[in-house]
């Protein structure tokens, strides 16, 4: 199989497994100016669930995890979430992020960790992608400037 054949069989697989639009989508995310690293980092938390539009689709794509984790059991669900997490810690050391973003999709609690991973590593306060009634738009709290607010609100 020449490499042409190699690259629209596996563009064909990912069609049928994630649909068109989000295959599109997703390659679009990846262009990025050759030779100009970005400096911001968009994490999935888990690919392949829901198609995320491409406008909060922002620097760097990382899928943290794609498909059914094993979460049969106790030390299935560790193991799962331990490699993910390595995996991410990773590339949370790559280089420096100016801003970091988050879709939530996949377990709720791998991305309660993946968040706090995301800080305790960078110090960045993740800019989250949320999702109401056929809406998405971005959840940004700088909590250093709340927690500040409350400090001077006490006697």
């Amino acid at each position: 199989m020449n490499p042409n054949e190699n690259l629209l069989s596996a563009l064909a697989r990912s069609v049928k497994a994630l649909g068109e639009q989000q295959v599109i989508d997703g390659l679009n995310a990846l262009t990025l100016k050759q030779g100009e690293p970005s400096s911001d980092l968009t994490i999935i938390g888990n690919a392949g669930l829901h198609p995320i539009p491409e406008d909060f689709i922002h620097g760097e794509i990382y899928v943290a995890s794609t498909g059914n984790l094993d979460l049969s059991s106790h030390p299935a669900i560790l193991a799962a979430y331990t490699l993910v997490l390595n995996r991410l810690a990773e590339k949370l050391f790559e280089r420096s992020w100016k801003r970091i973003y988050l879709v939530p999709t996949g377990p709720t609690t791998l991305i309660l960790q993946i968040k706090l991973l995301v800080y305790h590593i960078t110090r960045i306060s993740t800019v989250d992608l949320f999702y109401s009634k056929g809406d998405y738009f971005e959840i940004e709290l700088d909590y250093r400037s709340y927690l500040n607010s409350k400090k001077t609100d006490q006697p």
